[in-house]
């Protein structure tokens, strides 16, 4: 019997990366290691608007500007929750987005360019750029 090599397909992770959908950002198992080295337990993110970049700052205590990390038992990527940082930014994607991470020593951040497609006006806030204009499907408030 003559055997075939079976092409593995699935994609390998060599370096690290972000995947945002669904409101959660997660980060695969190589960026997971480096944030585990820095003892990582809550994040603060950081954005950039002039450059269109994210920054994630790993840290071990929580305040009222961090977000839980979620790291499932025996893994090592994770995710955090971040739909009011997504809001805020605009971010716009109807499918999972995967971007390129980079760890920066220096500032210790995990640092990743967003595709300006998926992002809002540029201008901050949620709403930055819009009118009162109602919603549609939305009863207006007030008499």
């Amino acid at each position: 019997m003559a055997y075939e090599l079976f092409h593995n397909k699935a994609a390998k992770f060599s370096s690290p990366q972000l995947t945002i959908r669904s409101g959660r950002i997660a980060f695969n198992a190589d960026a997971g290691d480096i944030l585990a080295r820095v003892g990582m337990r809550f994040a603060h993110l950081l954005w950039d608007v002039a450059a269109c970049r994210i920054a994630v700052r790993p840290t071990t205590k929580e305040d009222d500007n961090a977000f839980k990390v979620s790291i499932p038992k025996g893994k090592r990527g994770g995710t955090i929750s971040a739909q009011s940082f997504l809001n805020y930014i605009q971010w716009r994607a109807s499918q999972p987005v995967v971007i390129d991470a980079q760890w920066n020593e220096a500032e210790r951040l995990l640092e990743a360019p967003l595709p300006k497609e998926h992002i809002g006006t540029g201008e901050k806030g949620r709403d930055a750029g819009r009118g009162n204009e109602r919603r549609p499907g939305r009863k207006a408030k007030g008499p």
